[in-house]
């Protein structure tokens, strides 16, 4: 075909679009809509998505987080991992010793929901953390003023604890230094040494509403762990991200020997990095995904539909048109890429408006309520594909059956 012949196409099927306004709008406005939907969708998935990278970042840089749990979202331990051994400082100084791919180990031991109290004032939702002086590298959280626990403090166990903004803000009027102030964990009287820099939050929980002190200091008052008020975890920051896995190798085989698991039998430990705690959240969120993705299907589908009606109406409407074309000379081509034009052109506009709605939903999403909404380059671009992809394959068939019309029968039609 010619490129002036597409020319002339394109110029015809523009002007029938001009001439029946109503009927393309409407038209418009099914595409428009099943376009929405699927940017809608997309842009909620990716949004969520995003978020959830970017939580997992929040909590250190390549970090690898063991317990006696397996990793899971929402799914409470069972009998068998209830019963394990817990883990142990020594098995944190095992792990540093043994693998040449560590940089830092943290173990920890952690307290939901402690009573802290200064003065008259008190907080009953502080979390206590029990950690030592690599916490702070390991898991990239700072101290904003004063400092963190130190080895003394370790070897001491001594009543010292470092705050969170959150208890701060608590406990404490709006310019007074916590530093160097008494306050008192479950009663027993402990010095302020350093207050953290702003943490941020973990999907809508705050991390600045915490409290650390030594490990040593924790075991000594708390020496019993029930979960899930309170758990004992290690957290390890490979030298590199390259070396995630082989720290990971390391760790297993070195717990693995300490616990004396048997060989073939499951590991009686849970270990996690941040691309494992992305596969879970895939995994759960996979069947959802696949939903979305059929409700969007569904959308399209019914625009198309819509297409191809509104098209074989047209074929109808013009026959005679298609007659007279076809005997001054019009090809089948010709009448193909007219009626095919005219289809993608409908759906192409259709996809550009409910790209512009796309936008505004999500911008409306992100502002007034609690989802994430990111809509990326690709999902527009897709999202314009799609469009004329639904005019290509909706209004084949019309634009066919338009170009198999005989030129005798279509003049004789009234």
């Amino acid at each position: 075909m010619k490129l002036e012949d597409l020319k002339e196409s394109s110029k015809m099927a523009l002007a029938t679009l001009r001439a029946n306004k109503l009927r393309s709008g409407l038209t418009i406005m099914g595409v428009s809509v099943g376009v929405l939907t699927v940017l809608s969708m997309v842009s909620i998935i990716q949004g969520l998505n995003k978020t959830f990278a970017e939580q997992i970042e929040s909590l250190g840089s390549n970090t690898i987080f063991i317990a006696k749990f397996e990793p899971s979202f929402g799914r409470p331990p069972n009998q068998e991992e209830r019963q394990r051994k817990e883990l142990t400082i020594e098995d944190a100084e095992a792990i540093q010793n043994e693998s040449d791919a560590i940089a830092g180990v943290s173990p920890f031991q952690r307290k939901i929901a402690e009573t802290i109290r200064y003065k008259e004032k008190q907080s009953d939702t502080p979390i206590l953390f029990g950690t030592t002086p690599d916490y702070t590298f390991t898991n990239s959280q700072f101290v904003g003023s004063g400092r963190f626990i130190s080895e003394i403090d370790i070897d001491e166990r001594r009543n010292v604890a470092v705050l969170g903004r959150d208890v701060v803000k608590a406990l404490f009027k709006e310019y007074e230094d916590p530093i160097g102030k008494d306050i008192k964990i479950q009663g027993r009287e402990f010095t302020v040494i350093g207050v953290m820099e702003d943490l941020g939050s973990f999907f809508g929980q705050s991390r600045d509403n915490i409290v650390f002190i030594p490990l040593t200091t924790m075991q000594k008052y708390y020496p019993e762990i029930v979960a899930p008020e309170m758990v004992f975890a290690i957290i390890v920051r490979p030298k590199t991200r390259a070396e995630v896995k082989n720290a990971m190798d390391d760790i297993r085989d070195t717990l693995r020997r300490r616990r004396q698991v048997p060989f073939g039998e499951p590991d009686t430990f849970g270990i996690s990095s941040q691309d494992a705690l992305l596969d879970i959240y895939n995994q759960l969120t996979g069947a959802t995904y696949l939903v979305l993705t059929a409700i969007s299907a569904v959308a399209l589908m019914i625009g198309g539909i819509g297409v191809m009606n509104i098209m074989l109406v047209s074929v109808t409407e013009r026959t005679k048109e298609i007659g007279i074309r076809k005997a001054v000379g019009a090809t089948r081509t010709n009448i193909l890429s007219q009626f095919l034009i005219e289809a993608v052109v409908l759906t192409a506009i259709g996809g550009v408006i409910g790209l512009a709605a796309g936008e505004g939903l999500s911008f409306l999403i992100n502002r007034f309520s609690p989802l994430p909404a990111f809509i990326p380059v690709w999902a527009i671009l897709l999202g314009l594909a799609v469009s004329a992809g639904i005019g290509i394959v909706f209004g084949l068939y019309p634009a066919w059956k338009a170009s198999r019309l005989d030129p005798i029968d279509a003049l004789r039609y009234e």
